[in-house]
């Protein structure tokens, strides 16, 4: 990602022995950035799109079985009830289909067509806290942070146990300044999944906010303890290393950031070297 050019080389002697010094120039190749996060997010929309195909196959499983039920039913009144079941399941899978087509349409940024789409999954299956949290997650990119809070606050409701809508309202709580509500919802979605790394590592940017650097650090070491490959948590943990003065280790961050792909560390990385 980063290609580096000498620019100056010295050698001193020092003591029994010598020592070097040397003036380098960094440039970053664009290129290398978005083949490295390509493949970071090609993994995350695998294990996304594993979850849309473990509903779709559950959904016409169900959908099968009824079917070889309602076959075998010979009473009325049994087969309304077995039909009505089909109806059911087929709502659901039609739900499923929309709720995959808004997926794709969010991973590329096409935030209004998925915002549609959500809705449509919705209103054939009211009671998915997904939806409702992958709608909210929309509008919070097109910057609609209250209406994303109320459908963040509506997937709470559904299932008080899904930790991506408390982490998912956190990071909106942040956007709008209120870093202390932030916090506590990254305190629920860590207290449901301990090893949720973003929720640790956005903790940390609302501590960092706050000017707790230290306590910041200490949610980005737990972040890439969870997840090493987690290129942000790098970057902002050299953020915080360099709020706190301590300039190689925010480069060794900012480094490590930059060769995962992450371009905001490949940007700070050159202010730092510029400074060291």
């Amino acid at each position: 990602i980063m290609e580096v050019e000498i620019l100056d080389k010295k050698r001193t002697i020092v003591g029994d022995g010598f020592r070097f010094w040397v003036k380098i120039k960094a440039k970053v190749n664009p290129d290398n950035i978005k083949a490295m996060a390509n493949k970071v997010k090609e993994k995350s929309v695998v294990a996304d799109y594993k979850k849309i195909q473990d509903a779709y196959d559950k959904s016409q499983k169900e959908i099968e079985e009824l079917k070889k039920q309602l076959a075998q039913t010979k009473d009325k009144k049994e087969k309304k009830q077995v039909e009505a079941k089909i109806t059911n399941e087929e709502k659901l899978f039609q739900a499923n289909e929309w709720f995959e087509k808004g997926y794709k349409y969010g991973i590329n940024k096409e935030y209004d067509a998925a915002i549609e789409a959500f809705t449509s999954s919705i209103a054939l299956n009211p009671n998915d806290a997904e939806a409702y949290n992958n709608r909210g997650a929309a509008y919070a990119d097109k910057g609609q942070l209250d209406r994303a809070i109320e459908d963040f606050n509506k997937a709470i409701a559904i299932n008080p146990n899904l930790a991506e809508a408390y982490y998912n309202r956190g990071i909106a709580y942040r956007k709008k300044g209120q870093l202390d509500r932030a916090i506590e919802d990254y305190n629920k979605a860590i207290a449901i999944n301990p090893n949720l790394a973003e929720a640790y590592n956005n903790r940390g940017i609302a501590y960092r906010k706050k000017g707790q650097y230290d306590r910041a650090i200490e949610d980005y070491n737990k972040a890439i303890a969870i997840n090493p490959n987690l290129a942000e948590a790098y970057y902002n943990r050299g953020i915080a290393y360099a709020k706190k003065g301590q300039l190689d280790r925010a480069i060794s961050d900012l480094q490590k950031a930059c060769e995962m792909g992450d371009e905001m560390g490949c940007k700070n990385l050159q202010k730092a070297l510029k400074k060291r």
